[in-house]
């Protein structure tokens, strides 16, 4: 049996729908008559698609759809609930967002009637703090202060609230064409890497067939929502 290219996760990879990279040319005849090919890459037509699949995995070798790409991201973290607010004062230039809604996006946060320059913030939230115009920092707000945090687990953390908060659908919009078209949601970079896999990135979001609406579904119930609403 022909080998598998070095670094490659599996012999056949599906890097878009329905579109695959063969890493082991191996491979080559199990896919006669299901589709197109040009050198390694093969762009599966015909309606056995499951069947296609599976006919591969039966004769020993590894394939990763994008279905096996979400299902391999990791889970959520565990988080607390919102806690008690607390007042932080601004420091010269500091602007301070926060992660809220669902699906979260940064918001400003409120500024306090009770204390000058300070803005009001919730134990256990998620803060984005930028000074000037120098880069974003994201950090856990804590009783006793900031827990630095990069940014995907800042995100990853801000769904994990939003979901235990109030797990919602996201809308997408239909297209003159018939795609679909999902707002740009905040993604962190595993979850946007797949994206870009699945649709199309579009001046207002991301564009997708309508029969890849399945996959894009999974990859956002992963992140806690509760599906799409078309």
């Amino acid at each position: 049996m022909t080998k598998r290219r070095p670094g490659a996760r599996a012999d056949l990879e599906e890097v878009r729908p329905r579109r695959f990279v063969i890493h082991n040319g191996a491979v080559g005849p199990a896919l006669r008559g299901e589709g197109l090919r040009e050198g390694d890459r093969f762009t599966l037509t015909s309606q056995r698609g499951a069947g296609v699949v599976a006919r591969v995995r039966g004769r020993g070798f590894t394939v990763l759809t994008l279905a096996d790409q979400i299902a391999k991201l990791p889970p959520l973290p565990s988080v607390a609930p919102l806690g008690a607010a607390l007042l932080h004062p601004l420091q010269k230039h500091e602007r301070i967002s926060h992660l809220s809604g669902s699906p979260p996006a940064w918001q400003p946060a409120p500024v306090s009637t009770e204390q000058p320059q300070s803005v009001r913030l919730y134990v256990n939230a998620i803060i984005r703090r930028r000074k000037g115009r120098g880069p974003s920092s994201y950090a856990l707000v804590t009783t006793t202060g900031f827990q630095a945090l990069d940014e995907d687990a800042a995100l990853l953390r801000g769904y994990a609230l939003a979901a235990q908060a109030d797990p919602s659908a996201v809308a997408v919009a239909t297209l003159h064409n018939g795609d679909y078209l999902l707002p740009d949601l905040l993604l962190p970079s595993a979850q946007r890497t797949l994206m870009g896999r699945i649709a199309t990135k579009h001046e207002t979001g991301w564009q997708f067939a309508p029969a890849d609406l399945p996959l894009v579904q999974a990859l956002l119930e992963c992140l806690g929502c509760s599906g799409v609403e078309v």
